[in-house]
């Protein structure tokens, strides 16, 4: 079984599995919480730049800037783990269904 099926896959590949995988009832539910997480992390680089900002005109004050800088990291883990979520999940719709997914032949 290869563990990595959806990461060697060309771009018109990944999109069709991707599509294909939304499309289920489950893959519906994860693409909900993935928007979720998209929102989050959008929100938390907003107040990022915010904090930093509002923190540098404030004379240097340290704790909007380490809290603007905390608010990026967290920003920076959501995002990230939304991707890995959804290649997580469409590299196993890859490999349980083989058919669905393998390439068609001229």
């Amino acid at each position: 079984m290869e563990k990595n099926k959806y990461q060697r896959a060309s771009k018109s590949t990944k999109k069709e599995v991707a599509k294909e995988f939304f499309n289920t009832d489950y893959g519906h539910n994860i693409k909900v919480r993935l928007n979720r997480l998209l929102v989050y992390g959008i929100a938390l680089f907003g107040f990022s730049i915010y904090f930093l900002i509002d923190g540098i005109m404030d004379n240097n004050n340290i704790s909007k800037i380490v809290l603007g800088i905390i608010f990026g990291l967290f920003a920076i883990l959501f995002l990230g783990g939304r991707y890995y979520a959804k290649v997580k999940q469409c590299n196993a719709y890859m490999i349980n269904n083989p058919k669905k997914t393998s390439k068609k032949k001229k």
